[in-house]
C-alpha cells in the first residue's frame, strides 16, 4: 500500500513538472521576435537626424543595413538589430516602401492577444515609421507582398541614384533568397 502511494506521488510530481515545462515552452514560442515601440524608433531616428544634421535622411552606413542600424543603438541597445533595415531612404519617400522589417506574430510591442498559433507575418515600417495599420505604425503582410515591396524599395533606390544603392541591392537580394515561406 505504501509503495503504491509513493508511486502515485512520483507520477503526480512528474506530471506537474512536465506540465510546467510545456507551459514554459509555450511561453518561449509565443514571445518570438517582439517589435520595439515604433513611436520610440521614430523619435530616435528624428533625434539622430537632428544630432547629425542629416535632415530627413535615415542612417546609411555605406549601404550596410546592420551597420546603419548600429547608428541607432545608443537609443535602443542591440535590440534594434532585431529588424532588417534598408539604408538610403528619407522621411518623405513614398509610404509603400520598406524601411525596416521583422518577422513576428505580434502586431505591436504590447500585443498580448497573439498566441503560438498566430501566423508569423512580416511587420514592415515605411519611411513614415509611425504610419500604418498596426497600433503603433507599421503593417503586417504575408511573404509574397513583403518580397514585392522590398524589391520595389531597392528599385526606387536605384532609380533615384541613392548613395550605396548597389550595396543595398546586393544585401537585400541575398536576404530575399534566404526567405522561405
Amino acid at each position: 500500500m505504501m509503495s503504491t502511494l509513493k508511486r502515485i506521488a512520483r507520477i503526480c510530481i512528474v506530471g506537474i513538472a512536465a506540465l510546467a515545462l510545456v507551459v514554459a515552452a509555450l511561453f518561449v514560442l509565443r514571445s518570438g521576435a517582439r517589435p520595439l515601440y515604433h513611436r520610440a524608433v521614430n523619435a530616435a531616428c528624428l533625434q539622430w537626424m537632428l544630432e547629425t544634421s542629416h535632415t530627413n535622411v535615415y542612417p546609411n552606413a555605406n549601404g550596410m543595413g546592420s551597420n546603419s542600424l548600429a547608428m541607432l543603438e545608443r537609443y535602443f541597445g542591440h535590440d534594434i538589430q532585431r529588424y532588417g533595415y534598408v539604408p538610403g531612404l528619407s522621411y518623405d519617400d513614398p509610404k509603400d516602401l520598406v524601411l525596416m522589417y521583422v518577422r513576428t506574430r505580434y502586431t505591436w510591442h504590447g500585443d498580448a492577444t497573439h498566441t503560438v498559433f498566430s501566423p508569423k507575418r512580416w511587420l514592415i515600417l515605411s519611411p513614415e515609421i509611425d504610419d500604418g495599420t498596426c497600433p503603433e505604425g507599421g503593417e503586417l503582410v504575408d511573404t509574397p507582398v513583403f518580397k514585392r515591396r522590398l524589391q520595389m524599395t531597392v528599385a526606387f533606390l536605384r532609380d533615384h541614384g541613392r548613395p550605396y544603392w548597389q550595396v543595398v541591392a546586393q544585401e537585400q537580394s541575398n536576404f530575399l533568397k534566404s526567405v522561405k515561406d
